[in-house]
């Protein structure tokens, strides 16, 4: 044999074992026509199944409802729309049509909300988008800058969310204005509906007179509707808020507040989704004071992985420092990219 030959020959076997490596640790997906498919699933989110195949250079997406079983041997994380929280290897329910066996539960198909492969790596577990926005007016020179981001890292038991904006303003004989906040909210799941969290809150802001809000806070919630592509929570629990002012004559102030808030997302907007989030701070020491912060975001889906932002946001405070406004308020639109 001559050498060019061996040296195919080999490729070959190569390829071969390769192939046959891939299919014995692949995942496998049974429709209702007895298509089985064989790959590695990704995700189920919105109602959609993908899976990567070595026969297709892109990804597959099967609608859920299209799927009659599942088998894989890899660990998997499970949602119902309930808001049970499952994971183990996935195989069929020989007692139960329209089923799958997580570990060692039984979930029916139609209650499946999401399911994501629990052996990814860490940085995997990772959301995140960016988004930009500029505009300009030749008119008096104003222009308009918005920056804004969102991290999500979900595990097993842990959701932690990290999101942040910017703004900055300028124009001919006007004072140039910015704006920049970045707040985190940390959530350990207990059960299928509750969780306890942690939340910090930064707020610059020449609007207010605000050099640095912190606020930092313990509490814990429930969610009242909780699947993949929408929940709705409530929750509340105690803060302790420092304001330094860019005034050098208002003085620093500490306090404790009491928070109540809620949180709406969700995916199920035929073009757009949706998240708002609201939060009341009832004052502790200062009588009659309150603050109330509100955001709501509007992401209108374009084509890949790209969105159109729609933001609107509200600041209050009802016992400001003399000359200082309590109100801070303002909305803005920008391009931004998920991954």
């Amino acid at each position: 044999m001559s050498s060019r030959a061996r040296c195919v020959t080999s490729l070959s076997v190569l390829l071969l074992l390769t192939y046959a490596s891939v299919l014995s640790a692949a995942d496998v997906v049974i429709t209702l026509t007895g298509e089985k498919l064989v790959g590695e699933i990704t995700s189920v989110e919105k109602d959609v199944l993908t899976i990567a195949t070595v026969y297709s250079d892109s990804d597959l997406q099967i609608k859920w409802d299209q799927v009659a079983a599942l088998e894989s041997d890899r660990q998997f994380l499970v949602e119902t729309f309930d808001g049970r929280r499952v994971s183990g290897p996935l195989k069929a329910d020989p007692a139960t049509k329209a089923a799958v066996q997580v570990g060692d539960v039984s979930v029916p198909l139609a209650e499946v909300s999401a399911m994501v492969p629990y052996d990814r790596s860490f940085w995997a577990r990772f959301d995140a988008g960016f988004d930009f926005g500029f505009s300009m007016t030749q008119a008096n020179s104003a222009k308009q800058l918005t920056l804004g981001g969102n991290l999500l890292y979900r595990d097993r038991q842990i959701v932690d969310t990290a999101f942040g904006s910017a703004f900055r303003s300028t124009q001919d004989d006007a004072p140039e204005t910015q704006r920049w906040d970045f707040g985190n909210d940390f959530r350990y799941l207990i059960g299928d509906r509750w969780y306890a969290n942690t939340t910090q809150d930064f707020v610059n802001s020449d609007q207010q007179g605000l050099e640095l809000r912190t606020t930092i806070g313990a509490g814990g919630g429930r969610y009242l509707l909780r699947s993949a592509s929408q929940y709705l929570s409530a929750g509340g629990g105690l803060a302790w808020t420092n304001e330094d002012y860019s005034d050098v004559a208002v003085p620093t102030s500490d306090s404790a507040e009491a928070y109540l808030g809620t949180e709406f997302m969700t995916e199920k907007l035929k073009v757009a989704d949706l998240v708002t989030r609201f939060a009341y701070y009832p004052s502790l020491t200062v009588d009659d004071r309150y603050r109330i912060n509100y955001k709501l975001d509007l992401d209108f889906n374009l084509p890949g992985d790209w969105y159109f932002r729609m933001s609107v946001f509200e600041n209050f405070d009802s016992q400001p420092p003399p000359s200082l406004s309590s109100n801070d308020y303002g909305w803005s639109n920008s391009f931004g990219l998920e991954f």
